[in-house]
C-alpha cells in the first residue's frame, strides 16, 4: 500500500480523521484570534491548509510506523496491509487516540 492509498483509506474509514481535522482547525482559529498588530490574520483558506498540513503529518507518521512495524509490501500488498491493520485493530486505536487528542 502506498502512502496515498493509506491516507485515502484512513480518511474514508476512520472517524479519527474528522475528529483530528476539526480539532486542528479549531486550533488554527484560536491562533488566528491571537494574531494582532504586525502579525497579519490568516484567511480561512490558509487556516484550512494549515489544518490539512497537520493531518498530512499525522497520516504520514502513522504510515511510516506501520511500514516499519511489519514487512508489509509497499506495492501489490493492499490486502496484506488491510489484514495487518485489522489484526492490530488500527482503526479502533487510531479513532480512540484522535478522540483523546488535545492541542496546547
Amino acid at each position: 500500500m502506498t502512502y496515498q492509498e493509506f491516507k485515502d483509506w484512513l480518511e474514508k474509514n476512520a472517524r479519527g480523521y474528522e475528529l483530528f481535522y476539526n480539532k486542528a482547525l479549531e486550533l488554527q482559529y484560536a491562533r488566528n484570534k491571537k494574531r494582532t498588530g504586525k502579525t497579519k490574520k490568516w484567511t480561512d483558506l490558509k487556516m484550512e491548509r494549515a489544518a490539512e498540513s497537520m493531518w498530512n503529518d499525522v497520516a504520514k507518521n502513522a504510515y511510516e510506523k506501520i511500514k516499519a512495524e511489519k514487512s508489509v509490501p509497499k506495492y501489490n500488498g493492499y490486502q496484506i496491509w488491510l489484514d495487518f491493520l485489522n489484526e492490530i485493530q488500527f482503526l479502533e486505536n487510531f479513532d480512540d487516540s484522535m478522540g483523546e487528542l488535545e492541542f496546547e
